[in-house]
């Protein structure tokens, strides 16, 4: 396969920059007023070679460098990653779904009442939206290695906090403690983990959050 590869990245490059020449050079004859040969001129063996010579120096190292395997990580070493989005609670609790409940039946009410009601949904605009920031803590052996506030996206700070952190650790069995907070500085976390697990040389373990489960996960 990688032999095809370079003979198709090797002879295409050579056979262009070869007819390219050869067009360049009929351009530039017939624009000083020469009279193109009756006879097919013969193949440029020089313009070949310079060609090969060019592309040779630049496809082989790159095919030689693409091959070598790099790793971030050093065999004896593993890593633990933090990486989940999720939602902080609203800093002011306002439910738009109980504010038009609320509208619907006093507009119906009134309709019954009155038959002439319009229906007042500036209460709505004023609903505020924004979230508290997701606070993320991490032990590890009991040792803190991560207390972070990561503050919710969007123009109106009401969308997800994204979070992403990476940790090269030991192998071993360690001991691991996390804790997220989504409801303020004065509120119980949101969720937990408490958990003891073997960590083997080159493994990479991650702490995220599935809202769909609604807990805390060490994978």
């Amino acid at each position: 396969m990688w032999i095809a590869a370079v003979l198709i990245g090797f002879i295409l490059p050579v056979i262009f920059v070869v007819w390219r020449e050869m067009r360049r050079g009929k351009a530039q004859e017939a624009k000083l007023g020469i009279a193109a040969p009756k006879k097919k001129e013969p193949f440029s063996f020089n313009a070949f070679a310079r060609a090969s010579a060019i592309m040779f120096f630049i496809i082989v190292p790159a095919l030689y460098i693409s091959d070598i395997s790099y790793s971030f990580y050093s065999p004896e070493s593993a890593a633990l990653k933090v990486a989940f989005k999720h939602t902080g609670k609203r800093i002011a609790e306002c439910s738009e779904a109980d504010l038009i409940k609320k509208e619907g039946e006093r507009y119906r009410k009134l309709l019954k009442d009155t038959r002439q009601v319009q229906m007042n949904i500036s209460k709505l605009a004023g609903c505020p939206r924004e979230r508290y920031p997701v606070v993320v803590e991490i032990e590890l052996d009991g040792k803190n290695i991560l207390k972070k506030a990561y503050a919710p996206t969007g123009f109106k700070s009401d969308m997800s906090s994204y979070i992403y952190e990476e940790f090269i650790i030991e192998p071993g069995v360690r001991k691991l403690s996390a804790r997220l907070y989504d409801k303020g500085p004065s509120a119980p976390p949101g969720f937990s983990l408490e958990e003891t697990v073997e960590v083997k040389p080159s493994e990479i373990k991650l702490i995220r959050v599935d809202d769909k489960l609604n807990k805390m996960l060490l994978e």
